[in-house]
């Protein structure tokens, strides 16, 4: 057999297969994005429906703890929170220093310092997917 003659079949055969698997991937992720955004609608069809009876349960009972079956319904109050600008007018970090907490400013360190300078000092999140 002439090898000249039958390395190209081989090479186009192999280019096909190659061809076929990309598509097979290509479908497979086509289908698995597919059904993230059909579940991710489901998730928030039904986070909505939660508020709405949340808030539907709010607008009825007052703050406490009931009894529902054999469940039991907590309703809270809403948890009180410093407003950060009044806070700092009020109470100005230049007179009350020990109220405040300085942590860096990752915005500002990548501008002045830049990226293989801060290498060191990073960590890394998990790994995500988002689709839309």
């Amino acid at each position: 057999m002439n090898t000249a003659t039958t390395a190209p079949v081989e090479l186009t055969l192999h280019q096909q297969d190659a061809n076929v698997e990309m598509d097979q991937r290509q479908a497979l992720l086509e289908a698995q994005a597919k059904r993230v955004a059909q579940l991710q609608e489901e998730i928030k069809t039904r986070e909505d429906e939660v508020a709405a009876i949340k808030n539907t349960i709010l607008d009825q009972w007052q703050p406490g703890k009931y009894d529902a079956g054999n469940l039991t319904v907590q309703v809270k109050e809403g948890a009180r929170t410093i407003n950060a600008a009044k806070f700092s007018k009020t109470f100005p970090p230049t007179e009350y220093p020990d109220l405040y907490k300085l942590s860096p400013d990752s915005k500002e360190a990548r501008k002045q310092l830049g990226e293989q300078q801060l290498a060191p000092v990073m960590t890394s999140r998990k790994p995500s997917v988002v689709i839309a």
